[in-house]
């Protein structure tokens, strides 16, 4: 017979040798979370130009940038001469402003005026590493931008962010009630959620890895501005129960668009005209309902998009 500490003896070096590699990988994760979750590209790869839409390159001034006070961070101003709507966008984690051309074109055509920019660590911005704060701080500078550079009036700029950009977005919107709207396309709950959605991480203690928390679950209870979420069903990358999630926790004047059989990318493309009819509906009954009563009777809704 084979004794017990004969057998026991491989299983515990086996054991030690699977919690050595367990804490390692928790460590990695830690220490290089913002590599995950940021994946800024420095080379622009395109123009609007090239999609047909006039615009200038223009520099955002960050204030009390730490570092030197003369840092900007690096957009597109694509002014729309027929509108007096002014959309800020706020793209993903993903590339940089040359990567949302499409996007920037589709928000154009809905009639915005239409400012793209960078958070450091993307394309021409300063070449810092991106963070949670920093995204939020240069969010703000793009907004005084609008407001002050162009004497652009809040109460008509729509905030729109997709993904992790919805996050930053959301944390705008709550610090600036004075805006006309918010728009939320693909976007999550909290990093928490997001990281647990990835079934290749659930093994891992997430709370305490986490230092990017970016809790829109939490901030968008006091959104003052009307909120349009929109999501497609098929999003394998954030869950449209998020979104669900993120309307049912959001006070009056907001609207839910699930769209059926979108994924992440392809709703200002493969959609586009549902997406303008949706989206058009929301921002014109900003402009003609005046009653607060009628305003929350109005916006409170769930949307479906069958495209069969």
């Amino acid at each position: 017979m084979i004794s017990l500490s004969k057998l026991s003896t491989p299983l515990f070096i086996a054991g030690g040798l699977a919690t050595i590699a367990y804490a390692g990988t928790c460590l990695a994760l830690y220490n290089y979370q913002t590599s995950l979750i940021f994946r800024p590209l420095p080379f622009l790869v395109r123009n609007p130009a090239e999609t047909g839409l006039a615009y200038e390159d223009v520099w955002i001034s960050l204030a009390h940038h730490p570092a030197s006070p003369t840092a900007k961070l690096h957009g597109w101003w694509m002014p729309n001469p027929n509108s007096n709507r002014t959309l800020l966008l706020c793209h993903g984690n993903y590339g940089n402003v040359s990567y949302n051309v499409n996007r920037c074109h589709f928000y154009h055509s809905l009639g915005f005026s239409v400012l793209s920019f960078d958070y450091r660590g993307y394309g021409l911005s300063p070449s810092e590493p991106p963070s949670e704060q920093k995204a939020y701080e240069d969010a703000e500078a793009a907004l005084r931008y609008l407001t002050v550079n162009q004497q652009i009036a809040p109460g008509t700029i729509t905030v729109l962010g997709h993904s992790l950009g919805g996050a930053i977005a959301i944390n705008l919107a709550t610090q600036h009630p004075e805006l006309n709207s918010l728009i939320v396309e693909c976007s999550f709950t909290s990093m928490k959620d997001a990281v647990h959605a990835k079934k290749i991480y659930q093994i891992f203690p997430v709370e305490q890895l986490l230092n990017h928390a970016f809790d829109s679950l939490s901030k968008v209870q006091n959104l003052k501005v009307p909120v349009l979420y929109v999501h497609g069903d098929q999003d394998t990358d954030v869950p449209s129960a998020f979104s669900q999630q993120l309307f049912e926790a959001s006070p009056a004047q907001k609207q839910l668009w699930l769209v059926s059989g979108a994924g992440h990318n392809n709703l200002t493309t493969d959609f586009k005209a549902a997406y303008t009819e949706t989206a058009t509906a929301f921002l014109s009954q900003l402009d003609t309902v005046a009653e607060p009563s009628e305003a929350h009777k109005l916006s409170n809704t769930v949307s479906r998009l069958s495209n069969t």
